[in-house]
């Protein structure tokens, strides 16, 4: 249920256009979470919306909703913050007492010996002085009368002091290794391979635990799991999966031990549940969830086309060693809301976490949009090339193929912005995909706010030769060969008989059809053996297609 906003009718007005922002900010955050956004950036954001000095009165619309937002002064601006629940976050200190790190990294006290109980010492036996000594009987008689006889004392008790028991332990002598000279990396991977091995320590990610002090979890925790995922129709966090499930606060003693517990015995339960996070955004996903992305085209059908990816990518990526990449929008990937996992996209992304990790929800943040996408990166296989789904929204909303965006790292491994460059708005006919009987390409007018490309830009005067055509059928889409000649006959300039095309025009025009890289389209057009493609010498950067000698 919304929160109820208060002050007067505009201020009411502001505060609930401030709190549907901030709500699609963190639409995949906790709870409890912290949204955050400053003043400044939401005042440029209703300006662009037609309102004008605006700032004063948002200030005065948040102040007068202190139990919705919260503000705080940062380098002479203001950070306005609320949670998912429409409340003030409030800050929690963690404490320290009994933490997990604490309980981990200290060692328990030495237990003290119990106090020995002191015994008597032991008295020795009686003795029968008449069988030692031989005395006559005569002279052990006695007058009649009676005889005092003082009574013999009784032994005294002495205590004696217990000595020590003293324990001995022998060990074999062990010649220490010298790790001065061996890589730090090396070294790391030594140690990871053999607690790896070891079944005492549990393990996940780059996180350890003797394996008996995990928390174990019932039957009935795991069908709570995955129905709270299945109930949400996405994959989910561990962070909110220990908080809404679980019920461990964040930031008690107790949180990252059962986060730990969480993906330690997840990760056991294959059958269940699978790992599609990051090592710093682990999310989970169970069976029966929607399918992230689009349902144009099967998942193993989009590998295929990218297949050629694997020959053009390293076996070994530095994985998030770019701190950003530029990128033209094909129009392949624009009406599959797709991205490929090439050489440079796999240099920003991060590598899988687990073995075998088919795939990472990754999340998209657009600060132009104030909108946060969920993505997922599947991870290249031996015959099936990579690629990230899952924006389709964006693409639609804000940008055409051939717009230029620039996708930027953060320090979270698992999440990333994305932005377009901002330019006025512009009108033409552009090639659009019309689904509504049969398929087949048309040109519609098209307004777009968007920095593009020029030559990649699909427009009716350059790649007229589209209209009306059908999408080739899955046998010549499998043949990239084919598909050059295909738009080949499309767009090129008809000469004697045969067709001419730039290079950047093919690019465009082959992307309509199935992915293809430039390198690969070089490569179709250079060393063709047939006869079918040569470059045009009256053209530069051009080449010809002659018909009948397709490959």
């Amino acid at each position: 249920m919304a929160p109820k906003v208060s002050g007067s009718q505009r201020q009411q007005e502001l505060a609930s256009r401030v709190l549907t922002l901030m709500l699609a900010r963190g639409m995949f955050m906790s709870l409890s979470a912290p949204i955050t956004l400053s003043m400044s950036s939401l005042a440029s954001f209703f300006e662009s919306q037609g309102e004008k000095d605006v700032r004063g009165e948002l200030e005065s619309a948040i102040a007068a909703n202190p139990d919705i937002f919260s503000v705080t002064p940062v380098d002479g601006d203001q950070l306005v913050s609320t949670t998912r629940e429409g409340r003030a976050p409030v800050s929690v200190r963690p404490g320290n007492k009994h933490s997990f790190a604490s309980r981990f990294l200290t060692p328990m006290p030495k237990p003290e010996r119990p106090a020995t109980r002191p015994r008597p010492r032991q008295q020795p036996a009686e003795v029968d002085l008449l069988a030692e000594v031989a005395i006559e009987p005569e002279a052990l008689e006695v007058p009649e009368a009676a005889v005092e006889v003082a009574p013999e004392p009784e032994p005294e008790l002495v205590e004696e002091a217990v000595p020590a028991v003293t324990r001995t332990i022998v060990t074999q002598a062990i010649t220490p290794t010298d790790v001065s000279e061996v890589d730090n990396l090396n070294l790391a991977q030594a140690i990871r391979e053999r607690l790896g091995a070891d079944p005492r320590v549990a393990n996940f990610g780059e996180q350890w635990l003797m394996e008996d002090r995990v928390p174990r979890f019932s039957r009935g925790d795991l069908r709570r799991l995955r129905d709270y995922m299945q109930e949400k129709e996405q994959p989910l966090t561990d962070d909110d999966l220990v908080q809404d499930v679980l019920g461990v606060r964040m930031g008690s003693p107790d949180f990252d031990l059962m986060r730990f517990a969480l993906n330690y015995r997840l990760a056991n339960e294959h059958r269940e549940f699978e790992f599609v996070g990051t090592a710093n955004q682990r999310f989970w996903s169970t069976s029966g969830l929607p399918q992230i992305g689009t349902t144009r085209r099967k998942l193993n059908e989009i590998g295929a086309d990218y297949r050629f990816l694997i020959d053009e990518t390293s076996a070994k990526p530095a994985h998030r060693s770019r701190s950003s990449i530029d990128h033209t929008l094909t129009f392949y990937e624009f009406i599959h809301g797709l991205l490929p996992y090439d050489a440079q996209m796999q240099e920003l992304l991060p590598a899988p976490v687990t073995p075998n990790q088919k795939s990472a929800v990754l999340t998209f943040e657009c600060p132009q949009s104030f909108t946060t996408y969920l993505v997922e990166l599947r991870f290249p296989t031996p015959n099936r090339g990579g690629f990230i789904l899952g924006l389709d929204d964006f693409y639609t909303e804000n940008l055409v193929p051939g717009a230029i965006i620039s996708i930027e790292r953060t320090d979270n491994d698992g999440h990333y912005r994305v932005e377009y460059l901002p330019e006025a708005a512009r009108s033409g006919q552009l090639l659009e995909l019309d689904e509504r009987r049969a398929q087949r390409y048309v040109f519609r007018p098209t307004t777009y706010a968007c920095g593009v490309e020029e030559s990649q830009l699909l427009t009716e005067d350059r790649f007229g030769g589209f209209a009306n055509e059908k999408p080739l059928d899955d046998k010549a889409r499998r043949r990239p060969e084919a598909v050059v000649a295909a738009v080949f006959e499309r767009i090129g300039d008809a000469r004697e008989g045969n067709f001419s095309a730039d290079f950047e025009t093919l690019l465009a025009g082959v992307n309509v059809e199935r992915p293809m890289s430039p390198t690969l389209l070089r490569s179709i057009l250079d060393y063709d053996d047939t006869g079918a493609f040569s470059r045009d010498p009256d053209a530069d950067d051009s080449y010809t297609y002659v018909p009948g000698s397709t490959p």
